[in-house]
């Protein structure tokens, strides 16, 4: 079948990853400890440790790379066990992150090569998509920040309305917005849920490794694995 649609993951993807997510990430912490004096006792290592990070290496299947922020916040919640509702603690854990990569929002940058390869594919009639685990608040503005908003025509967030990956509904509402079916279209993401997501959608999934998974861990879900999305066209599906 024809491809017609690309969907991006973000962070990892289209943006560098690493360094805005460990300063965003170990800035709310922060925030945190702050604000719930009376669990001192628990330190920045052991609530960045709960959501997959370890020093300066994100792992691939933790929390942070994988998982929307409602997921992130409950994992701190049973840690924490702050004197609040779980709701009301998770719309506090996503207030600060957006405050953090406002904050941080020079490290918000977009991979060398990223525009140019979407400026051609839009130029090449291809429909363009988002699908990350990210707030709309802080993916909008991730996006605007790099340059890039204006040159999608789906932006899917995981914001507790949707089913977040790798669960198919990103992938069908991109396909219902652009008069698309998952057989004609390519995700490209960074890792195991962005490729699993693809495939339980119906998708082509192809790995990029800009973002916190290896090779070796994507491979066995992906139709091909790249650098980059740098290095991306269509035509190499038919080669792979």
């Amino acid at each position: 079948m024809e491809i017609k649609g690309v969907l991006f993951d973000k962070d990892g993807t289209l943006l560098e990853f690493h360094q805005m997510w460990l300063k965003v990430s170990q800035g709310v912490v922060g925030v945190l400890l702050e604000r719930y004096p009376n669990q001192s006792v628990i330190s920045t290592e052991c609530l960045l440790s709960a959501i997959g990070v370890s020093g300066e290496r994100v792992d691939n299947s933790g929390l942070l790379a994988s998982n929307p922020v409602e997921d992130i916040a409950l994992a701190w919640f049973e840690i924490l066990i702050p004197d609040c509702s779980p709701t009301r603690f998770i719309d506090e854990v996503k207030m600060l992150f957006n405050q953090q990569v406002e904050k941080n929002s020079a490290l918000i940058q977009a991979l060398p090569g990223i525009e140019a390869v979407l400026i051609a594919l839009k130029q090449n009639g291809f429909k363009l998509g988002i699908a990350t685990a990210d707030t709309k608040a802080a993916t909008l503005y991730s996006l605007e920040q790099a340059n890039l908003l204006g040159l999608f025509d789906f932006i899917g967030y995981s914001d507790g309305d949707i089913a977040p990956k790798p669960a198919p509904a990103l992938m069908e509402a991109f396909c219902r917005q652009c008069g698309l079916t998952a057989g004609q279209v390519v995700m490209l993401g960074d890792t195991v849920s962005d490729m699993k997501f693809g495939r339980n959608a119906g998708a082509i999934s192809v790995g990029v490794l800009t973002g916190t998974a290896t090779r070796a861990e994507l491979a066995p879900h992906a139709r091909l694995v790249l650098a980059s999305v740098a290095d991306f066209n269509p035509g190499l599906l038919d080669m792979a």
